[in-house]
């Protein structure tokens, strides 16, 4: 999987809780404790779907990223050192739960406290849940994930390709090659 992420976090270092996400933050029903969270994706494509390319306006003049976004983000390539159970939230998942992709995956900054509390809740209904699964956003081509910190170790994850940071080259050249697929500007 690969993960686009914030050189102040390692690449298999858990997010403690800072800033919001789709699916953090939140705490342990049990223990109240915060579930530290690892997002990633099954391509480099993804990955950036689900984090540089996140907010980009699907149309219009809003088809732009800014290149000083990059500047403090790596992509770090890890492998799983065990098997992983994670909940569905595409196909017959949402189905199951009675929610549509659309209320779920497709929803805006401004609904993520609700769908936070979707990962709280699918956290505390099994405790052999290590994440979730989604189809991402703004890729449908890419699975997302996200894994639970207080039920995958930083050990169940081993680095399988060094971080390649995402302002210079080459890992620029990778985002540069994803933005024009995607139809998106880089802004210098």
């Amino acid at each position: 999987m690969v993960r686009c992420h914030d050189v102040r976090f390692g690449a298999t270092e858990f997010n403690p809780g800072l800033g919001a996400g789709r699916f953090h933050p939140f705490e342990d029903v049990r223990s109240g404790k915060a579930v530290p969270v690892l997002y990633a994706a099954g391509d480099l494509d993804g990955a950036l779907s689900e984090t540089v390319f996140h907010d980009v306006a699907v149309r219009g003049p809003g088809k732009k990223v800014e290149r000083f976004m990059l500047e403090a983000m790596v992509a770090s390539m890890l492998a799983c050192e065990r098997d992983l159970s994670l909940a569905q939230l595409y196909g017959y998942g949402l189905s199951r739960l009675g929610v549509t992709r659309l209320e779920l995956i497709e929803s805006g900054a401004e609904e993520y406290e609700r769908t936070a509390a979707w990962a709280r809740a699918l956290h505390a209904c099994d405790e052999a849940i290590d994440g979730l699964i989604w189809v991402s956003r703004q890729n449908d081509g890419s699975r997302a994930i996200v894994l639970f910190g207080d039920r995958v170790s930083r050990n169940d994850l081993r680095i399988a390709r060094n971080p390649v940071t995402l302002y210079i080259h080459p890992g620029f050249d990778q985002v540069q090659e994803a933005a024009e697929k995607a139809g998106i500007l880089i802004l210098d």
